[in-house]
């Protein structure tokens, strides 16, 4: 066995693939990105690829799943100091400003247009939104149910809250962090004025 072959360390080898692929699939869409692409950017063959993952398509997955995964950490962690569900919209909201990362946002809408909606793939893509919108709207019942917001559908307040804080991420890339902050503190306000008891 050769000192090279000791040296390789299967997780990091992944996380080396998952870096790479993150950057291109932002940079150039999941469409616009090929295996020769991510072989290239990481100096493995395709060979290695394919060891860690089984396409193009689990890669992406994988990248999805880790995402999901590392902002509900970052909520339930940062959720459990509020016991009102008004003052946990404001922190959703500041958390959303201080961390929102849109940079897989136009590679997901591409790789639910490319992939088509029968593939398992997309199915388990939609799985992990659908789960992000079901934690949401928990906190939105939990309003509800301590008389803090209207007595309202819960899951169309939260998608439709959902999509407003999506909609002003995507028109304040190029503000600095204080004023994103307040703008997602006076949209916040603003929705809560819709939906307040």
């Amino acid at each position: 066995m050769t000192s090279k072959q000791r040296a390789y360390d299967p997780a990091q080898t992944k996380e080396r693939i998952l870096s790479h692929a993150k950057a291109l699939f932002s940079q150039k869409g999941y469409k616009g990105v090929s295996i020769s692409d991510i072989c290239a950017a990481t100096g493995l063959s395709k060979g290695s690829i394919y060891h860690h993952f089984k396409n193009k398509e689990d890669l992406f997955i994988h990248l999805a799943e880790a995402a999901f995964v590392d902002s509900w950490k970052d909520w339930d962690a940062r959720s459990a100091r509020f016991s009102s569900a008004v003052d946990k919209l404001y922190a959703y909201s500041e958390l959303f400003a201080d961390n929102v990362d849109l940079s897989l946002t136009k590679a997901g809408e591409d790789f639910i247009a490319t992939t088509g909606a029968d593939s398992e793939a997309v199915q388990k893509f939609g799985a992990m939104i659908t789960g992000y919108v079901q934690r949401f709207e928990e906190m939105i019942r939990e309003g509800i149910e301590h008389g803090e917001f209207k007595q309202q559908d819960s899951g169309e307040m939260a998608f439709a809250l959902l999509s407003s804080y999506s909609g002003l991420a995507n028109n304040t890339r190029f503000l600095d962090k204080e004023n994103v902050r307040r703008m997602y503190r006076k949209m916040t306000e603003m929705l809560l004025d819709g939906i307040r008891k």
